[in-house]
Order: structure tokens, then C-alpha cells, then sequence
């Protein structure tokens, strides 16, 4: 598997256009990780719930109507999938970005990991469905390609289950997947994604020093990447402007008194 270690911020541009050239200059997408040993496994399969699927989907779109205004039809699984996800219910959907910053955001996010190394992911989305749709495509919701895979979310019992993952574009429905250029994979079973067969010819990464991240996140608030930009919303801008950097950072940006 390609893998470049970036200590800088220069490091990491280089590493992602190397990466982009070997994908023959078509856009991977990215997802950060906070730990390099971390899989590529959705939520639902890491903390153990595949069994209560179907039961736990059920219910959520049972309950969900009268809390939330805007549900999908009865019948539309992939949508109820993405809603769930948006609300951090388990899923089988796991979260990727079309940039690369919005992706080293979230490697590098928080304090508490910078003692290990961080990892950016990064996929050739027709890479990963060609080996199993035998052609290079993306799906997209309400494709014949994600029916079954959407579909058995929602059974309690599966016989003859799909266990295929396949990358898939999903429409942008709230603002925030707009803002971090939200694409997703799907997936049928708990297999991470580095372990499929030939997952070297579609898979790379970028290795972080958790000694570097420090510096990462600086250079992040430089471009004006923040979480109150990625989640636009007034708890996390609220959250922003009261925490003790901002208030520093405004204090050292004033004019002084004449």
C-alpha cells in the first residue's frame, strides 16, 4: 500500500498530489482517523450492534416521523440510512470527504491523541466498486446496485446477505455535508475496507506524527478550518467563540487602546 508520512504542512500538499497522480489525477476521497491502527469499519460493525440492525433501523423509522418533519418515504432505505448516520445512530454507512483538509481536520482534532500517530485514508471511489460492479462507476441513491445492500439495513434475519462495500454520492440535504463534502461507503459486513483483496490498487494513506499535529491544527485555523465552519451550526459556534484560544486570539487581534 502507498503510504507517505507528512511532518508539515508542505509534506502533506506533496503527499496529496502524489496520491491524486497515482489515482490518474482523479479526485480520492479522504477520511481522517485519529490513530493509525484504527480499520475503515463503520460504527455499527465496531461497537458490535450488526445483529440488532434490522431491529434498531426498524424502530428509528418507526419513531422518527413525529420528531422530525422532513423523513423519507417508507420504502427509500439508502435516505433513512443517511439520516440515521447524520444523527449518529450505528450504521453501515461510513463518512468520507472530497477534501483533504476537511479530512486532516478530523485526523488531527483534539489534544488528546497527539502522543500517537494520525492517519489520513485515502480511496479511489471507482477503484473500490470495480473489482465488484466490474465497471468504474460511483452509485448513487435509488441505484439498482445499493437496493439490496440498503435494503437488508431494515431485515431482522438475513439469508444469502451482500456482503459487498461500495462508495456511493448521496444528495446534499443539510448544510454541513455540503460544507465537508460528504461521500460515503456502504457496507454489507465488518470487513475494513485495507483488508479486502487488492485493496492496494485503490487504498493509500498519509501518515501524521502525533507530534505534528500541534502544528497541523495551526496551520487548519490559518485556512479558516475550524468546527464551527465543518458543523455550522450555534452550539458549535457558541463552543468556538467561548473557548479560551478564540478569546486570545481576539484579544491579541485589537487595536490598542490610543
Amino acid at each position: 500500500m502507498i503510504e507517505h508520512v507528512a511532518t508539515d504542512i508542505a509534506e502533506f500538499t506533496h503527499a496529496v498530489v502524489a496520491i491524486t497522480r497515482a489515482y490518474g489525477n482523479s479526485r480520492p476521497w479522504w477520511r481522517g482517523q485519529a490513530a493509525s491502527e484504527w480499520s475503515l469499519v463503520p460504527s455499527l460493525y465496531r461497537k458490535g450492534f450488526s445483529s440488532k440492525e434490522g431491529n434498531i433501523n426498524s424502530r428509528f423509522r418507526m419513531m422518527a416521523k413525529v420528531r422530525h418533519t422532513n423523513c423519507p418515504t417508507s420504502d427509500d432505505a439508502f435516505p433513512w440510512l443517511f439520516l440515521m448516520q447524520y444523527y449518529r445512530l450505528p450504521t453501515r454507512l461510513l463518512d468520507w470527504s472530497e477534501s483533504p483538509l476537511v479530512a486532516v481536520y478530523f485526523a488531527t482534532e483534539g489534544e488528546a491523541g497527539d502522543d500517537i500517530d494520525a492517519t489520513l485514508w485515502a480511496l479511489s471511489s471507482t477503484g473500490l466498486n470495480l473489482p465488484q460492479l466490474k465497471r468504474e462507476v460511483i452509485c448513487m441513491p435509488g441505484s439498482r446496485d445499493l437496493r439490496q445492500l440498503s435494503q437488508e439495513a431494515f431485515v431482522a434475519n438475513k439469508d444469502n446477505p451482500d456482503c459487498r462495500i461500495l462508495s456511493v454520492m448521496t444528495e446534499q440535504a443539510d448544510l454541513r455535508h455540503m460544507v465537508q463534502q460528504s461521500v460515503f461507503t456502504i457496507h454489507g459486513c465488518g470487513t475494513s475496507i485495507s483488508d479486502l483483496p487488492e485493496a492496494d490498487k485503490y487504498l493509500a494513506r498519509i501518515r501524521i506524527p502525533g507530534k505534528a499535529t500541534p502544528a497541523f491544527r495551526q496551520v487548519l485555523a490559518l485556512f479558516g478550518i475550524s468546527r464551527a465552519v465543518l458543523f455550522p451550526d450555534l452550539e458549535n459556534l457558541a463552543a468556538e467563540l467561548g473557548s479560551l484560544d478564540f478569546v486570545l486570539r481576539a484579544e491579541q487581534a485589537a487595536p490598542a487602546d490610543s
